[in-house]
């Protein structure tokens, strides 16, 4: 029963990316489902901290989605911009995560400015990349975090 839920959710996944590559390629982009999907993402890594750290208020700051709203229906995201953007989100990613993970979080970053750097990059391909490669390395963080709770929950019951 697990290979079988974890075969429908690689095709669910892979349904989603290629939705989500086939409405970033289109005249216009979907800009409202791109802000929603990277509101997501910050929303994802502030829940992992206490509503009154430094760290979750900085990144909804610097995460800002009216900013990158305004950024991408204003036509002015460029690839400089969207770069920093990346960094921005793989090092939470890397300050928020495992040290263990440090490896696969910086080798999903260069897989992305690879491509960019291979000249066959588009907004279209580039923007989906980011959003799947980000999300990754925030689910690894969500599951790392799971399993060791998982760990905890049987020793913290020896002691009823």
């Amino acid at each position: 029963m697990e290979r079988i839920n974890q075969q429908i959710d690689e095709v669910m996944r892979k349904a989603f990316y290629d939705l989500l590559e086939q409405k970033v390629a289109s005249e216009p982009p979907d800009y409202e489902w791109l802000v929603r999907l990277y509101t997501e993402m910050r929303d994802r890594l502030c829940s992992l901290l206490k509503e009154t750290s430094l760290v979750r208020r900085e990144i909804m700051e610097s995460m800002d989605p009216e900013f990158f709203n305004q950024l991408l229906r204003d036509n002015v995201f460029n690839y400089e911009d969207f770069y920093k953007l990346m960094q921005y989100v793989f090092h939470k990613c890397k300050q928020l995560g495992s040290p263990e993970r440090d490896s696969e979080t910086d080798s999903k970053l260069k897989e992305i400015t690879d491509f960019i750097n291979s000249g066959n990059a588009t907004f279209g391909t580039i923007v989906p990349m980011f959003v799947k490669n980000a999300n990754q390395c925030i689910d690894k963080i969500y599951e790392d975090i799971k399993n060791f709770k998982e760990r905890l929950t049987p020793a913290s019951n020896s002691f009823h």
